[in-house]
Formats: structure tokens, sequence, C-alpha cells
């Protein structure tokens, strides 16, 4: 089933890309020992985890549009007699419905190595687990449990990389929504769709046309 979700993936990405080039990703599912499940981009899962690899193919970014020069004006043979019409002022709403750019992004480190992306440089603290000693100075005789409240660190992602690290991100939700199974599905869905339209609407995104994927 897994290995047919993958396929499929693969093959939604290859038809997205319309004949470009394709490149390839590794996504990692990271097991930890309580059962929790995170999906990792070119990081291998950390020690005790286990890990499932898993090679994407994706399309890579169409070029960038670029307008064709404007065909010279012929001036009016005869003079003008009327003024033209004024020009329709330019309303808040007109200025609303253009493109704008999308959300700034942080990288983020988790005590584990691990990296994700959040649009702010707050996250919540982390309960990293501290080793403790039981009965005797031996670990887990009782010893019961303990953890160092700890913050994740975060960087801005530079202006010239926020189109193509939105759209990685876009990619990557989306493959988090099909991977995943039984309950995990909708939240991850609303999620990916969510990250899609934000994208799609953006400067950087291929514009209102373009419809988030489906099952």
């Amino acid at each position: 089933m897994k290995h047919s979700v993958v396929l499929s993936l693969a093959l939604l990405c290859a038809l997205a890309s319309g004949g470009r080039a394709a490149v390839t990703t590794v996504i990692y599912r990271c097991t930890d020992a309580t059962g929790a499940v995170t999906f990792q981009n070119g990081t291998a899962c950390p020690a005790g985890h286990t890990q499932e690899r898993r090679v994407v193919e994706m399309a890579t970014p169409l070029p960038a549009f670029v307008a064709p020069p404007a065909a010279p004006v012929t001036p009016p043979q005869v003079p003008l007699i009327s003024r033209l019409p004024a020009p329709d002022p330019v309303t808040p709403r007109d200025v609303a419905a253009a493109p704008q750019p999308p959300p700034a992004l942080f990288a983020c480190r988790v005590f584990d190595n691990s990296t994700y992306w959040r649009e702010d440089a707050n996250p919540p603290p982390r309960c990293r687990p501290m080793r403790t000693i039981g009965i005797g100075g031996l670990p887990g005789m009782e010893a019961g449990q303990a953890c160092e409240q700890v913050a994740d660190v975060c960087e801005a992602v530079p202006a010239d990389a926020l189109c193509s690290t939105w759209e990685t991100r876009v990619r990557e939700a989306e493959f988090r929504w099909r991977y995943a199974q039984g309950r995990e599905q909708p939240a991850l869905r609303a999620e990916y769709e969510q990250l899609f339209s934000t994208w799609r609407n953006s400067t950087c995104g291929p514009g209102a046309g373009i419809a988030p994927a489906t099952d």
C-alpha cells in the first residue's frame, strides 16, 4: 500500500511538470520509541528512530516568464481634437487583488537535529528527555521520567530562497498527507490545501488557475 502511494505521488508530480526535467528528493519517515511519526526532507532520522526512506521525483520549477517587447507606438497622423478620458482611479480593492509576496519563513532546528519550517521565529518550547538514575545508581530502576524545556533554533529563510522554499514546503505537506494513514489524513490534507492556496496566490505561485492536488 505504501509503495503504491509513493508511486502515485511520483506520477502526479511528473504529470504536473508538463514534460519538464525532473529532480529527486529523499523523504525520511521517522518513528520514535513512543510511536510518534515525523517526516524529514533530505536528513536521515535521529538515532533510536525507525527509519523508512523514499526517493520522490519532483518537477523543477517553471522558468520565469519574460514578457515580449512592446510594439512601437505609431504617433497619430492628425491632431487630436478631444482629450482622452482620465483613467479610473486605483481603488484599495484593486491593490488587494494584486499578488503579494508569500509570508516569511523560518528554518527551525530541533534538539535532535531534525528541521522544519514555520512562519514565525518563536516556536513553543519542547520537552527534551533527561537521563535519570534509579535505585543503586542504575538507569531504568524506578528512576521515573524527567525532561528539560528547550527552544528550537530558528533562522529566517533568505529572500532569494523564499519562493523555492515555499514550493518545497507545499510539496512536503502533500507528501505527508498522501503518506498518512487513518485519522491523520483529514488534518494533513487541510494543512496541505491551506499552504497550497497561500503559495499559489502569492508572487511565487503559478496563479489562481492552478488547483491543488486531489485524491
